[in-house]
């Protein structure tokens, strides 16, 4: 008979809920049973995609005798660490602090009130190495709780006190004085330099193996690299007026030679811009650091085994220095930020050529990241949690990687003529088969004497290249395929519209130009899947309100809306909303706003009021003048709040926090809480809540800068741990927003590297105290309260915004 996970929302859960475990969910029942029984809980905390979460359950959760044990002297409990990240993060502390060490599956013994007393993560079925069997630690832990009472509540009285003061230790480490204000240039240029200390000049990334993507170290190199004049120097042949060069705001003269020439103007005229960064060794110059950085890292991650040669989309990391042999379970977070950074990227290249190699990679990856994420990590309303590394190989046995890898005699099936070939790794020597790559890209990219047009194509559109993706495609779709986790998490699904919403914008959705039917297609899902979850959100909200009203839950904040952070089938998930959700759920609705086909979807007095709430719930001003901001709002059954600023796999709460203030104070607040339906800065802007009232742009520039300032230690000493909230710093410094509703404009707009916004209208008021309107056909460009006079070509554009 299942047990309790059986009605869980989390695939993850569900799929324990055949184990003869008694497994239940995290609630009070839960503790209260164990309090009851006078039994430890037992905690374990995985997620789908964990590869030995799956092992210690095919070898201990599924085996009758094991599953006794613990049914018998303890309240086993199974949380999926993606709806539960406060929680996992609470037993993530105790367990480094215990040993020194974390991972998944965790495994926590705590008492009925929660609280930890022995941690471990994997735990074998029979003792091997260091590790004892997972029935030895059962029968111990089970001993020491009935025998030694004493020195588990002494255990447990350390560990309360030491996580608390944990949760406390970084808010009390931020330097008052330093927290009011965002980060300078000087201070940006020192972060960028350390940054570049541990770039691996021979792979690209930074660091050693194991390697993750860096994509918001990324972002913020490639924001650098435009700030410190990059994009400025004006180049040859742009055929589309989209190749604006913006000014460097007085800091370009730090990277010039003695005659004053920039140098990207040097290596242009040298005739090395093409190929600059293709062997990955940097010059010393930052500027030029900054590019060689970025075009190394990304050439290499899209040319290698981690990077899904024949779907699109990148693997959660790669296991060697190389780029070459992934850990296979693609999360839709890693694809939502490359395909922002990418994006990123493609808009600098085209400012430096339009026509060069590394743009036409740049696309690429915009085109086959976009696309996978609709087609293997969606559903009808959104974006899915995850997709397994392992599946079934031929012989029915569970792999990692088995869906993906080839032996030489499958490949050779698809011929040797294109682009693609296998990898032979010492790093995949326990797989199955080879991982593809393509990994010629580099070479090409640095032959200067190959040349690149519409009679010699790229190597991924040649004839033989498209032949073998079809036919590595086909032979894959016969496979068992991987697991979908299609849990929608609001926080990653949020990321992913927005950069979703991002590449249409980019590749000129709506409008007369090269994104064609792939454009539009992207355009439509961010619009449609923004909209599924802001009604699931306020679905959540009028559930709660009513709720609230008959006395059986708390407030979560306004009453028409309650940011969940998790759905599955439409139902909410067990956990409330942190700020990296609420944050997220915001920058997806601007983003999805600045869409011609997303205006009519998103009331900017909604983000209003949800920013205004988001303040109040997670933000509190500290009497040493610290903004602090909370990552959770606690579950009523341990209220310990974490406040880690670290940008990790994805950006903190608080970073994320600083992007949605960013993009909302360029909005016009102002103008959008004071006007009627056609006010604010994007079409279909209604009024805004009294809630909301006070919250103008200046206090939203003040709350960014505050975000920010505390980044200023950590932007020095450990910048691959802040890599967005350094990002959002160098937007904050100068940005800049172009007002227009005429498409070719708003098109020549969104590919500029310097463009913060796109608005409809201006967001400044005038005179007579109303809006500032853009007259038809033309556009007007935004810093800060100082807006040009209106332009109608593309050359006049560009001109305003290479100032």
């Amino acid at each position: 008979m299942p047990n309790e996970l059986a009605e869980s929302t989390s695939p993850y859960l569900r799929a324990h809920a055949d184990n003869p475990v008694d497994w239940r969910m995290w609630t009070k029942d839960t503790l209260a049973e164990a309090a009851r029984r006078d039994v430890p809980l037992l905690i374990s905390i995985g997620y789908s995609t964990c590869h030995w979460c799956h092992v210690m359950a095919h070898e201990s959760f599924e085996d009758e005798a094991v599953a006794a044990m613990m049914n018998d002297r303890f309240v086993p409990v199974k949380i999926d660490r993606e709806e539960l990240p406060d929680i996992d993060a609470y037993y993530m502390n105790a367990l480094q602090a215990m040993t020194g060490q974390g991972g998944w599956p965790m495994t926590i013994f705590a008492t009925p009130a929660g609280s930890p007393f022995y941690a471990g993560t994997y735990f074998p079925p029979a003792p091997r190495g260091n590790l004892p069997a997972f029935t030895q630690v059962l029968s111990a832990v089970s001993a020491t709780w009935t025998d030694r009472r004493d020195e588990v509540d002494q255990m447990t009285s350390r560990m309360d006190r030491g996580l608390a003061e944990m949760a406390d230790a970084v808010t009390s480490a931020l330097p008052a004085e330093a927290a009011a204000e965002s980060l300078t240039p000087d201070e940006l240029d020192s972060a960028a330099a350390a940054l570049l200390d541990s770039y691996d000049p021979a792979w690209g990334g930074f660091g050693g193996a194991p390697k993750f993507p860096p994509m918001m170290n990324v972002l913020q190199l490639l924001a650098a690299f435009v700030r410190l004049g990059g994009t400025a120097s004006a180049g040859e042949g742009e055929d589309d007026g989209a190749s604006g060069r913006p000014g460097t705001g007085g800091t370009a003269s730090a990277n010039e030679g003695e005659a004053g020439e920039h140098p990207i103007d040097r290596v242009r005229a040298e005739g090395r811009l093409g190929w600059l960064g293709a062997d990955g060794h940097l010059t010393g110059e930052p500027v030029l650091d900054c590019l060689i950085a970025v075009r190394s890292t990304l050439a290499r991650i899209a040319s290698g085994g981690m990077r899904d040669q024949v779907r699109g989309g990148i693997a959660r990391y790669s296991v060697d220095r190389q780029w070459f042999v992934p850990h296979f379970e693609k999360m839709l977070y890693d694809n939502a930020l490359y395909l922002r950074a990418v994006v990123a990227w493609a808009k600098v290249e085209r400012a430096l050529d339009p026509r060069s190699k590394w743009l036409a990679l740049a696309e690429r990856e915009i085109a086959d990241t976009a696309n996978f994420l609709i087609s293997d990590l969606s559903t009808d309303d959104g974006f899915i949690a995850a997709l397994d590394a392992d599946s079934l190989n031929s012989a029915g046995v569970s792999e990692e990687g088995a869906a993906y890898v080839f032996a030489p005699e499958e490949f050779a099936e698809a011929g040797q003529a294109g682009l693609l070939g296998l990898v032979d790794s010492p790093a995949g020597g326990e797989l199955s088969g080879q991982v593809v790559a393509a990994v010629r890209i580099i070479d090409w990219l640095g032959m200067e004497d190959v040349p690149f047009d519409a009679d010699h194509p790229a190597p991924w559109d040649i004839e033989a290249t498209k032949h073998q993706s079809e036919m590595l495609d086909q032979l894959r779709a016969r496979r068992s395929q991987p697991a979908r986790d299609e849990k929608i998490i609001t926080e990653w699904n949020s990321l992913a519209v927005t950069a979703l919403a991002e590449a249409a914008l980019y590749s000129g959705a709506g409008a007369e130009s090269d994104g064609g039917a792939d454009s539009a297609r992207w355009a439509e899902t961010a619009v449609r899947f923004w909209t599924a979850m802001d009604e699931r959100n306020k679905q959540a909200g009028a559930t709660a309100g009513s709720m609230e009203q008959a006395g059986s839950v708390e407030s979560a904040g306004s009453a028409s809306l309650d940011v969940r952070r998790s759905f599955t089938g439409g139902v909410a998930g067990p956990g409330r909303g942190g700020l990296a959700d609420w944050a997220q759920t915001i920058t997806a609705g601007i983003t999805v706003g600045q869409l011609s086909g997303g205006a009519a979807s998103v009331r900017v007095g909604d983000l209003v009021d949800l920013a205004a709430t988001m303040l109040d719930l997670f933000t509190s001003e500290q009497g040493d003048g610290v903004l602090e901001a909370v990552d959770s709002l606690g579950d009523g059954i341990i209220d310990v709040k974490s406040a880690d600023p670290v940008d990790n796999t994805v950006p903190s709460g608080r970073s994320a926090a600083a992007e949605a203030v960013l993009l909302l104070a360029e909005l016009g607040v102002d103008a959008a809480t004071s006007g009627g339906p056609e006010s604010g800065a994007t079409p279909g802007a209604a009024e805004s809540s009294g809630e909301a009232a006070a919250l103008d742009t200046g206090r939203l520039l003040e709350v960014r800068d505050r975000l920010l300032g505390v980044y200023r230690a950590l932007a020095g000493q450990a910048p691959r741990g802040c890599g967005h909230a350094l990002w959002q710093a160098e937007r904050a410094l100068s940005p800049v927003r172009v007002a227009t509703g005429d498409e070719a404009l708003r098109t020549i707009a969104a590919r500029h590297p310097a463009v913060t916004l796109l608005t409809a209208s201006t967001g400044v008021p005038g005179p007579d105290g109303r809006e500032v309107d853009v007259p038809a056909g033309t556009a007007i460009v935004c810093r800060g309260t100082s807006c040009s006079l209106p332009v109608g070509t593309n050359a006049e554009l560009v001109g305003l915004l290479d100032r």
